[in-house]
């Protein structure tokens, strides 16, 4: 008689957007994940007891996306007052937002290899990491609550050795994050331990209404940048990156070519920026009415609805792309070996902060 096995699975210690009780509670058998129960415990958070301004709680939405929360905010903000940023901000709202793409790929892809006990290349990743979340704390300055982008423009007009010194570390960055890719990509214990495995078909990803680099990694192509380009993307567009196994070596090799092409789409837009204002003037009321904006964050399309009301206050609405659930979990863990449970979900790129985001 065979005996099946339970087993409950954290994946905080290992994910860095993981960031609440989060579990996989796996039933094994014969070496095999028979069944999948997701649990999100994390206690939900409430605006209305917030006493941040909306540009703080925006910005401090996500540990990994406050850039891409703050741009599509602020794209909101000016589409309900019918203003645009000026061409130099929208340029320098770009750089920002591909560096904390790329960041945020480098850190996913560190703690894939760390679990997959490749130390060196982990290391690696994150000393590359560390030096990009300098050069953008560097644009970003120290300015006023901690926040960059903000409706009309950008709070800090960074200087002209800033450009230069963020320009000299993303050609650096490039050219080493090629060089590795093209050295672990094709490794026999990396391609054993990916290849195949936490597989995600093209169609079930269409099912799912998946996006971003989980869903262009089984071969959707869907990219807002593309798709419907806002700010400076209508002139600077990355090139789509698409892989089409959905494994857990797509995923992989997307977040490494995704974070490269970042890193170059930041500078293209640094180069030659344009000189002018950072800033436009704002209305002083809010015309009683809605509008929305939608930016392409790290996991995908992050959607925000602003609304004035007639109080002349600001109400606005964010939603999230779709993020680690119980039926993903089920068709990418059901017939997997329990060993590649943890590096699956953690190729998925999991976020709790988007996840309770989606409550609220």
């Amino acid at each position: 008689m065979e005996i099946g096995v339970t087993y409950i699975l954290s994946l905080e210690p290992a994910a860095a957007a993981w960031r609440g009780p989060q579990r996989l509670i796996l039933k094994v058998a014969a070496e095999q994940i028979t069944d999948v129960e997701y649990r999100f415990d994390l206690p939900l958070r409430s605006r209305s007891a917030s006493k941040l301004s909306p540009i703080q709680e925006v910005a401090q939405s996500c540990p990994t996306c406050s850039q891409s929360h703050s741009l599509a905010f602020a794209l909101a903000v000016e589409a309900l007052l019918g203003v645009s940023a000026p061409l130099r901000a929208s340029r320098i709202r770009l750089v920002a937002a591909e560096c904390e793409r790329a960041i945020s790929h480098l850190t996913t892809l560190e703690a894939i290899f760390t679990l997959m006990g490749v130390a060196t290349t982990a290391a690696t990743l994150a000393e590359m990491r560390t030096r990009l979340s300098q050069g953008l704390t560097q644009l970003v300055g120290s300015s006023a609550e901690g926040v960059l982008v903000v409706p009309g423009g950008i709070r800090r007009d960074p200087s002209a050795a800033d450009g230069a010194d963020l320009r000299s570390l993303l050609t650096t960055l490039s050219e080493q994050v090629y060089r590795l890719a093209d050295r672990v990509i094709d490794q026999r214990l990396i391609l054993a331990r990916t290849v195949a495995v936490g597989s995600l078909s093209e169609t079930a990803a269409a099912q799912f209404r998946l996006c971003g680099p989980l869903a262009r990694a089984s071969g959707l192509q869907t990219d807002v940048r593309v798709d419907a380009p806002y700010g400076a993307y209508a002139a600077l567009a990355p090139q789509m990156i698409v892989q089409r196994s959905g494994d857990v070596y797509a995923r992989v090799v997307l977040l490494f070519l995704e974070a490269l092409e970042s890193l170059k789409l930041s500078d293209r837009a640094l180069d030659n920026l344009p000189d002018g204002a950072v800033m436009v003037e704002l209305p002083q009321s809010l015309p009683v009415a809605q509008a929305e904006a939608t930016v392409e964050a790290p996991r995908g399309a992050l959607r925000y609805r602003v609304e004035g009301d007639t109080k002349g206050e600001l109400n606005f609405w964010v939603e999230p792309a779709p993020q680690f659930d119980r039926l993903l979990a089920r068709t990418l863990l059901l017939q997997a070996a329990p060993d590649d449970a943890l590096l699956i979900a953690l190729s998925t790129d999991p976020c709790s902060a988007c996840q309770a985001l989606r409550a609220m």
